[in-house]
């Protein structure tokens, strides 16, 4: 009797190790040790960071900063409008 040759079987050497876990920690009191709550923000950071990481996306949009800066306070609409590169509806009506 033979065996199967089974060169493509994933092994142990097929295991991604995750760099750096983002998720939180678990406690060791409360029921299954998981926290009491969850931070959404950071739940939804880190599920980025995994997709990143597994190649199913490129980026994290997340961390992604800002294209512009940010206007002084007190700053006119029409300023935030032109900033953005929106069309001034002055005119339309």
């Amino acid at each position: 009797m033979t065996t199967p040759n089974n060169d493509d079987a994933p092994d142990l050497d097929d295991v991604i190790e995750p760099e750096e876990d983002a998720l939180p920690r678990p406690i060791y009191q409360g029921h299954a040790g998981m926290p009491e709550r969850l931070d959404d923000d950071a739940l939804a950071a880190a599920t980025e960071q995994e997709r990143v990481a597994a190649g199913l996306q490129d980026y994290a949009p997340g961390q992604v900063p800002d294209a512009a800066d940010p206007l002084p306070e007190g700053s006119s609409e029409a300023a935030d409008r032109a900033q953005r590169g929106l069309p001034d509806d002055e005119g339309a009506g």
